[in-house]
């Protein structure tokens, strides 16, 4: 039926209690698990129908659309409505009265998801439904306060016509208990992302959340060059089946190393019928049997995706129920799986990586957003610039080192990426320099810091292989930092320099030019 007429009225009995759904402001939820249990629904609808979704010619896809709406004057809503099959009277029906769990196991096996959810975000909730080809849209409202109050054993729905083309649902909440914001939005994000991370990588199912889709990114895995110049990934599939209690239990998926070590990003990734149970973005399964304690090499190296398809799960899905001695078998099982992983995690040291250019971009602007430099182009450095060529050496900070030092490769020291440096043209003070700032990163027999002059420009050579400096170096972050400090001190020289009366630098002049700087520096990192 296309053409649209007035609507009718249905009755549900939502007995035996009214007074229940107000309770359900209490279970234990975060704003993603329980906007999960109205993504469970809708991504479960398109599973359940995908042929005939597909079978239709206008069809590109499951979107679900999750809309946080701010409002002063009416208070904050929060809307999910998804393009999926939609629902007919007894679907609809079983989504709105207490304990009527769907038809057969799925990721909405409890039949409790869509109340206790909308229950627990705010004291008023609608649901709208269509099912595809059906031409009848059902809606109800439900104010959970009233239902309390007063008791009572019927919800009216509405039995709006509308084309046969329809289909899909939106629960809007309102009189909201919690609301979203801060950093509650973008971890709700990224939990979400995680979670259904199958579901988006299969290109068929987008999740947006205020218009925008989001995306997982699968972590880097660690790719060794082996000695016979051959890769090997360190990732491979599983697939475990034992007994428990007479039921068979099935774990499959894979395991892998991560590229970069990461304390939040290791783990393993419980995953039921599709769907994350545990590790959605972090706090990954780690059993100190497996990944040992949280500063070991296996503990932030280790993950992998396990799917545990039909175990149970806890009511607001968030945990695997492993009692009974069915977690110490799913443990020695996958110990046994992982051994010559956990083996690489704790033999491999990965050479850490800095970048020169990213560490002058980062200075740069530091400085420039501090106003303590203005008016910045940086360019490549010409080859022929070198503090050797110059003709005028401002500053040799520290005497050579007596005995020669060798530079002996250690595959565990930094590897600085990029090229030496760069020519910084700016304006401070009102003047302009021109600083060519170069990392020197293969002598640590040379000063560690060279000042001098060539013409009208600056050559500030920091050398970062400086013995000194050997037991710091690996922290990229401390590099970033030196380049910073470095490149005050030598402004505080040469300024000091600039502005002296009689040639002569006092030494408190460059220490007070400099205190000037770092707080200026550290203001604006702040």
């Amino acid at each position: 039926m296309d053409g649209m007429v007035n609507w009718m009225a249905k009755r549900i009995n939502i007995r035996p209690t009214t007074s229940v759904y107000a309770t359900y402001k209490n279970i234990r939820y975060d704003p993603w698990t329980a906007i999960a249990e109205f993504v469970d629904n809708s991504t479960q609808s398109y599973y359940d129908n995908t042929e005939k979704l597909n079978s239709t010619k206008y069809w590109n896809g499951l979107a679900v659309d999750i809309e946080y709406k701010r409002d002063k004057v009416s208070g904050d809503h929060l809307i999910i409505k998804d393009n999926a099959y939609g629902m007919d009277f007894r679907d609809f029906q079983r989504a709105i009265m207490l304990d009527s769990p769907p038809r057969k196991k799925s990721r909405s096996e409890f039949g409790m998801g869509l109340k206790t959810a909308a229950c627990w975000f705010g004291k008023c909730w609608s649901v709208e439904s269509v099912a595809l080809g059906s031409g009848v849209k059902y809606k109800t409202t439900v104010d959970v306060e009233a239902l309390s109050k007063y008791k009572n054993e019927e919800i009216t729905v509405e039995e709006i016509p509308c084309s046969t083309k329809d289909h899909g649902t939106t629960i809007t909440i309102w009189n909201l208990n919690r609301t979203l914001s801060g950093t509650q939005i973008g971890k709700t994000k990224d939990q979400l992302r995680g979670m259904y991370r199958t579901d988006l990588r299969s290109g068929k199912i987008k999740i947006l959340y205020n218009g925008v889709g989001l995306v997982y990114e699968m972590p880097k895995i660690l790719t060794e060059i082996l000695p016979d110049g051959k890769e090997k990934v360190w990732e491979k599939d599983i697939d475990i089946s034992f007994d428990f209690n007479g039921e068979t239990k099935r774990v499959y998926g894979f395991i892998g190393l991560l590229d970069e070590g990461s304390t939040s990003g290791a783990g393993f990734t419980l995953i039921r019928y599709g769907r994350v149970i545990v590790g959605g973005y972090e706090n990954g399964y780690r059993p100190e049997e497996i990944f040992e304690k949280s500063n070991s090499y296996v503990y932030q190296r280790l993950f992998g995706e396990l799917n545990l398809d039909g175990w149970r799960v806890t009511q607001t899905k968030d945990a695997f129920d492993l009692y009974g001695g069915l977690e110490d078998v799913l443990i020695e099982k996958l110990k046994a799986e992982c051994e010559d992983y956990r083996k690489k995690a704790k033999e491999y040291r990965k050479r850490p990586k800095a970048s020169i250019n990213t560490g002058i971009e980062t200075l740069v602007n530091t400085f420039s957003n501090a106003g303590i430099i203005d008016d910045v182009v940086v360019t490549p450095i010409p080859e022929d610039v070198n503090v050797e060529s110059s003709k005028t050496a401002i500053s040799q900070s520290n005497i050579k080192p007596t005995t020669k030092v060798e530079l002996v490769p250690d595959p565990t020291d930094i590897e600085v990426e990029g090229d030496r440096g760069k020519r910084i043209v700016f304006s401070c003070n009102g003047k302009q320099y021109i600083f060519n700032f170069i990392l020197k990163k293969d002598d640590p027999d040379s000063r560690w810091l060279n000042i001098a002059m060539s013409g009208d420009e600056y050559i500030v050579e920091w050398n970062i292989r400086h013995m000194f400096f050997k037991p710091y170096i690996n922290d990229e972050h401390f590099l970033t930092i030196m380049e910073q400090f470095t490149f005050a001190l030598a402004l505080s020289e040469i300024e000091a320099m600039r502005l002296s009366v009689d040639g002569k630098i006092d030494p408190s002049s460059i220490r007070m030019r400099m205190n000037e700087t770092l707080k200026a520096v550290i203001k604006e990192g702040h």
